[in-house]
């Protein structure tokens, strides 16, 4: 417990590291670069370029590697042989909260190994993105808002996207996805709500406006993560199981 307690304070003073450097503009547009990317593809081409970065990422991998090894051995060693001679839900509980931590320790590795992910595509309505074995074809942008909004710069636009400013509901594109030149599906994307095929997803990140037009484009990513969804049922589960452990485990003063 005491190992495992200053690994969470050194994940957490790590993480305070981070947020300190991200004032620097290089590590922040370094960071930025390598969310952009699937992460195994960033450390292979592009981590030598940021090196305080690529020492902050192994750090952080090292702090995590740390815990989940931690969590494993205590999960064995303590909660498995306490759950075994036990009936109360309380071991069994905190049994299922260290086994979820590890399943989501090792989805977060393979979201970063596996798969692909292409960031900032500018496309404009009747254009086409080939990728791996797809062809993404726009077949109409449609965004009702204010154009001059989009003339500004990414940071000024941002305060436009409220409820009264952007509308999230009328603002899209109209996309068909073909594989290997046939067509699997055709469907509009809004901000938010991103188009899905299987581990595919194609999000609309935002609106723009192209140089020397007048007709809005837009910039969008698509990514290959296999373990997505799983990623998500843990968490959710590791959640509950917690929140249940809190209730089951509470006493009043």
């Amino acid at each position: 417990m005491r190992f495992a307690f200053w690994l969470l304070i050194s994940l957490i003073a790590w993480f305070f590291v981070g947020t300190t450097l991200i004032l620097s503009k290089d590590f922040y547009r370094a960071l930025k670069q390598m969310g952009d990317n699937l992460v195994f593809d960033w450390l292979i081409a592009e981590s030598h370029q940021s090196p305080l970065l690529l020492i902050w990422f192994i750090g952080l991998c090292l702090i995590g590697a740390l815990l989940a090894i931690s969590f494993i051995f205590c999960s064995y060693n303590n909660l498995f042989k306490a759950s075994k001679k036990q009936t109360k839900a309380k071991p069994v509980l905190l049994l299922l909260i260290h086994i979820f931590f590890v399943i989501i320790m090792a989805l977060h590795l393979g979201s970063m190994i596996w798969g692909y992910k292409y960031s900032g595509i500018e496309l404009t309505e009747g254009s086409q993105y080939n990728f791996d074995k797809y062809s993404l074809h726009v077949n109409k942008v449609n965004y009702v808002d204010d154009i001059e909004v989009l003339k500004l710069k990414y940071k000024e636009m941002r305060q436009y996207h409220t409820s009264e400013g952007f509308h999230y509901k009328s603002n899209y594109i109209d996309l068909s996805l073909f594989e290997n030149n046939t067509e699997i599906l055709t469907q509009k994307a809004y901000m938010l709500s991103p188009i899905k095929h299987g581990a595919l997803r194609i999000t609309l990140s935002y609106f723009y406006m192209p140089k020397n037009s007048d007709v809005p484009g837009v910039k969008v990513v698509i990514a290959k993560n296999y373990f997505n969804e799983l990623f998500f049922i843990f968490y959710a589960l590791e959640i509950i199981s917690i929140l249940i452990f809190l209730i089951i485990t509470w006493k009043k003063e």
